[in-house]
């Protein structure tokens, strides 16, 4: 590797001119999988240990892995997608953040379980060991090193859930900032996840904790005033979902209930970390667990997605035969109680042009967190796209299902004949494409059930195609109204939620480019409508930071908002997160985490994009994860606490 090409990848992965890279003054920084390390960045300029560009980019220069026998391994089996041109593959880069021996696993029994079965043993560990960080931590013995010194009360229930509260509004009720107060918002601490290149588990918060997950399947109860580690427990797979949290009769946290990759629910003591039981609700090979499961009246609702979708993009794999669904589980026991499923039983239908069979219909996962209406007795969640023909007509829908049973009360569809996969587009090998080759248009937000100014109930729901849609669950779902506020995208439109309060609806819209069905001009950013008259309240249009078409640049909300009596919280793909004032869209506060961190558990930490998880508001503390490794997203690793200066009085 020349010189000048080192300082070209450095600054083109930390989005400096490389004409400036030596005249910066920061430190050690991964280049490729040559080395590892943290920089420090100019807006943080505290001294971190290290080499210095200079050496590292002699490093660089010297440490040529030609010769390493993952290299034509990699460039054979891998490199077509994470070179940059899969759609959702993460890319080199960001893979070289994690281990050696997480990436064996991911190759031999994970998401890249399929693409790699037809290597060996010794194969798959010689891509890890060309790709992995030979320096990333294990993140048991960080734990075990970072112990808190006090006993420990887990303490009132805050924010109990991915959406705040069983509607799903993302509304923060225990949050005491006042506007004053968020103009000053600095960092308190920050929590670096070892080996890691996401972090996208949504914390849940207590008075004096918070429970969140992780890549490495470390399930961590922190410390909510100094981020030291009260217990942690080691769950099987990835933890990627919001902890649900369980009261005892005063309010306080008695249970804590999750999910992970491989679609194995947990019950946890919440004080301390042992398991009450644990539970499979996999149905199919490639079943996981995306959306964080709720609770209600002694049963967990879990939705099932899956990672088919991913391993359609084999040209001999028999695509597809996973079905979407809801099950529900004794929280007692962990038993199941009922599954219903989006789509009939798959039927064999011909083979494809490599004479693999072909079978349909399946998919229309359930991607996000159910909302529960206690009052019709009922759940409501948003489905995806069909893997394969025919597509149904509970693809792109929302649902409304029988918590008592599992039957769908109603269903309504908002895209007709949406079937796709991996295969399909310009970054596909389009063999196992569907015929239809649709947009790709799912629910990937859960409806939010609320209330108009006339007492009226109503379900809003955000489509990835930039649509949002009224509902009326007193007649069947029937749509009242619906309004275009972004133009779609493969990250949206809207992605992953809105937020609502006071008859307001919080929209953050992504827009990303590249989807053929997109409609209209770029609105990424923040919009606000009144929910009875669908008159605009405030917009704000985002500007991208820069003009490379990367997610450096992109300051696209895909993330949802979370709102409080006087902000909405918002995050970007370019890792920015900041607070609007509620009345009129002003910039309250910004802050940008694409830099380095010293963290409280000394794991080298850096932001990135900020995708799938929301901002968590609980009295004077604004809490965030940085880090998304898919879609080609900036890795990242850390659980960012911030709040406001000292002197500065709240509400």
């Amino acid at each position: 590797m020349s010189r000048d090409r080192a300082k070209r990848e450095m600054g083109a992965r930390y989005g400096l001119d490389h004409s400036a890279v030596l005249l910066t003054g920061l430190g050690v920084i991964a280049l490729s999988s040559c080395s590892s390390g943290t920089d420090v960045s100019i807006d943080n300029p505290a001294q971190i240990s290290g080499p210095t560009i200079d050496e590292m980019i002699q490093a660089a220069i010297q440490a040529d892995d030609g010769d390493h026998p993952g290299r034509q391994l990699y460039i054979d089996n891998c490199a077509s997608c994470h070179d940059g041109s899969g759609v959702e593959a993460p890319t080199r880069e960001a893979i070289s953040l994690q281990g050696s021996e997480a990436i064996v696993r991911s190759l031999a029994f994970g998401i890249m379980q399929v693409q790699a079965e037809h290597l060996t043993p010794m194969e798959r560990r010689h891509i890890a060991e060309y790709l992995g960080d030979p320096t990333a931590g294990s993140a048991v013995e960080n734990a075990q090193a970072n112990r808190c010194e006090t006993d420990f009360n887990p303490g009132d229930a805050l924010w109990t859930q991915w959406g705040s509260d069983q509607r799903n509004t993302r509304y923060a009720p225990h949050s005491t900032l006042s506007a004053d107060q968020i103009e000053t918002l600095e960092l308190k601490w920050s929590f670096g996840f070892p080996g890691a290149a996401r972090a996208r588990s949504q914390p849940a918060a207590t008075s004096t904790a918070l429970f969140t997950g992780s890549q490495s399947g470390l399930v961590y109860a922190l410390d909510r005033e100094t981020g030291c580690i009260h217990w942690t427990y080691p769950a099987k797979a990835e933890v990627r979902v919001a902890p649900m949290i369980e009261v005892d009769a005063q309010g306080r946290a008695e249970m804590l209930y999750f999910g992970d990759f491989d679609a194995n629910i947990y019950a946890l003591n919440a004080q301390t970390g042992e398991a009450l039981w644990v539970s499979s609700v996999k149905d199919h090979p490639a079943g996981t667990i995306t959306g964080s499961p709720v609770l209600h009246d002694g049963r967990l609702f879990v939705p099932m997605s899956s990672l088919e979708v991913i391993d359609a993009y084999t040209p001999g794999y028999e695509c597809c035969t996973f079905r979407g669904g809801m099950t529900a589980v004794d929280a007692t026991t962990g038993e199941t109680i009922w599954r219903m499923h989006t789509v009939a039983e798959p039927q064999e239908r011909g083979v494809n042009s490599v004479g693999a069979k072909r079978f349909g219909p399946s998919g229309a996962p359930i991607w996000n967190s159910p909302t529960i209406d206690a009052k019709r007795g009922l759940l409501y969640a948003g489905t995806g796209e069909n893997y394969s023909s025919p597509a149904n007509d509970l693809s792109d829908a929302i649902l409304a299902i029988s918590m008592e049973t599992g039957e769908i009360v109603w269903a309504t569809q908002t895209i007709e004949g949406d079937a796709w996969n991996a295969a399909c587009g310009p970054y596909g090998t389009t063999v196992n494409c569907p015929e239809e080759d649709g947009p790709d248009f799912d629910f990937g937000a859960p409806p939010i059930l609320t209330t108009t100014a006339a007492g009226r109930d109503i379900l809003l729901a955000g489509q990835k195609s930039g649509m949002i849609y009224g509902l009326d669950p007193e007649d069947g779902g029937k749509i009242l109204w619906d309004m275009r506020k972004g133009r779609g995208g493969f990250n949206g439109g809207v992605h992953w939620g809105m937020a609502t309060h006071k008859g307001q609806l919080f929209i953050g819209i992504a827009d990303t480019p590249g989807n053929r069905f997109a409609v209209g001009d770029n609105r990424q950013g923040m919009h606000v409508k009144d929910i009875t008259t669908n008159a605009t309240v405030w917009s704000v249009i985002e500007p991208d930071k820069c003009d490379e078409p990367t997610h450096h640049c992109r300051t696209a909300v895909s993330a949802p908002p979370t709102v409080t009596d006087t902000a909405v919280f918002a995050s970007t793909l370019n890792g920015i997160v900041k607070a609007y004032d509620i009345e009129s869209g002003d910039t309250l506060w910004s802050f940008d985490t694409l830099r380095d961190f010293q963290t409280t558990n000394g794991v080298m930490a850096r932001g990135g994009s900020i995708d799938s998880a929301g901002i968590v508001v609980v009295g004077e503390q604004v809490i965030t994860n940085s880090g998304y490794d898919k879609f080609g997203q900036i890795p990242g690793n850390v659980l960012l606490v911030f709040g406001p200066e000292e002197d500065v009085k709240g509400e």
